[in-house]
């Protein structure tokens, strides 16, 4: 089989098969790829700018999907470039997320396979070991979360969480139209909860808000008082209860 043909069976944009070697006892191939001529955009990795001056030039090996029953691992010709506001830095490859060895195409099959299996059966099935796989997913998750549209934030909960004596207090928001977590913040103040409506949410997705589900802690009111006041507060019914056997009603 000619190099070309395994640039076709790779399929790595912007990159062709230059050498080859297949170890058929271990069943194991190894395809060595760099940059296909005219095709030398280069992109600093941190800033994302691009630059012309490469400073060095090194390989990089990375696993990556099986073909066929053969494990398949790539040698990627990459260049270290001189960026004028960095300096000497790594080049940005859209097959490689992270320093890891494995390619981003091997990483979202790991992730997308620990959607329906514990870690512990993905490392068997990939052949690695189980740290290795919750270190991968994480990072499926993490590239996941930022390129996904975050549904808007229209009915919020507020809760604290109890960590013990020493670290006391959790505070909780969360979405309660999807019913994922958004934010935690330290302490239940009205600061803390100050943090996120000023840090993490602009004053357009602020003045979406109509509802907000709240026990019945004075901080909690105030900052969404402040931060959101066009929003409803609605006291939820397990801390009224507990407020009515506290202090009987009257009329």
């Amino acid at each position: 089989m000619r190099n070309r043909d395994w640039t076709k069976i790779l399929g790595w944009p912007g990159y062709r098969v230059y050498q080859f070697e297949i170890d058929e006892g271990a069943k194991r191939l190894k395809l060595w790829v760099r940059c296909k001529s005219g095709n030398r955009k280069l992109v600093r990795s941190g800033c994302g700018r691009r630059v012309g001056a490469i400073h060095e030039v090194y390989e990089r090996e990375v696993w990556d999907l099986p073909c066929f029953e053969y494990r398949t691992t790539v040698v990627i010709e990459l260049h270290r470039v001189r960026c004028p506001d960095c300096g000497v830095r790594a080049e940005k490859v859209d097959q490689l997320p992270s320093k890891a060895p494995f390619s981003k195409r091997f990483e979202d099959a790991v992730g997308q396979a620990c959607e329906s299996a514990a870690a512990r059966q993905v490392a068997k099935r990939f052949g690695l070991a189980a740290s290795t796989v919750r270190a991968i997913d994480r990072r499926y998750l993490e590239r996941w979360s930022e390129q996904r549209r975050k549904p808007a934030l229209r009915q919020m909960g507020v809760d604290e969480i109890y960590l013990g004596k020493k670290q006391k207090f959790l505070t909780a928001v969360s979405n309660l139209e999807t019913g994922e977590p958004l934010w935690f913040g330290r302490e239940r103040k009205k600061e803390t909860l100050d943090e996120f409506f000023a840090g993490d949410l602009s004053a357009w997705q602020r003045s979406r808000i109509t509802a907000a589900c709240v026990d019945m802690w004075e901080p909690y009111r105030l900052s969404i008082g402040q931060w959101a006041p066009q929003c409803r507060i609605v006291y939820d019914k397990f801390h009224i209860n507990a407020a009515r056997q506290r202090e009987p009603w009257t009329k």
